[in-house]
């Protein structure tokens, strides 16, 4: 699969990994490659969630509210944890350590590889990483563009806008 990413999806799964391993995520998970498509910030992908007021510090917030919510549930205040911690509170991971990708991000880019034969398109690009992303409609991630006010089908309709506007254009 990795044989047909463009040099643009590339660099997006390897900023996805880098977003992944700040946020002291032990797996690559969906939300992790919404957020590499936004700090990668090139092509139609990041152009689409732009237009639909999707920042990368909006999305790693979001991020950061659902973990911090997940953890209230079972009794687990991260604000508390960062205040008794103090300076010393780290939430990345380290550099060697390995993470892997979850089921949800390999599901997405299973649907990723879907949408790119389904275009007629030769080579896997950002887009169809996001559109697999918005097919996992349980996901960390499209739960993260609704709690930002991004429906996927808002979003898919902008991508296909954009794919369809003529080259000349900026």
């Amino acid at each position: 699969m990795f044989t047909r990413l463009t040099d643009r999806s590339r660099r997006s799964v390897e900023a996805a990994f880098e977003e992944a391993r700040a946020l002291g995520h032990d797996s690559l998970g969906d939300e992790d490659l919404l957020l590499g498509i936004l700090r990668a910030d090139d092509g139609i992908a990041a152009e689409a969630l732009s237009s639909l007021g999707v920042t990368l510090e909006s999305a790693r917030e979001e991020s950061e509210r659902m973990t911090s919510g997940a953890l209230a549930s079972v009794g687990i205040s991260l604000e508390e944890i960062r205040s008794q911690a103090g300076d010393t509170f780290e939430l990345s991971l380290p550099e060697g350590r390995k993470i892997l990708f979850s089921p949800r991000a390999k599901n997405a880019l299973v649907w990723a590889r879907k949408e790119m034969r389904r275009l007629g398109d030769a080579h896997l690009g950002a887009e169809h990483v996001l559109l697999g992303i918005l097919r996992n409609e349980d996901g960390a991630a499209v739960r993260m563009l609704g709690r930002l006010g991004v429906w996927p089908e808002t979003l898919d309709e902008r991508l296909f806008e954009l794919r369809r506007r003529p080259a000349t254009e900026g």
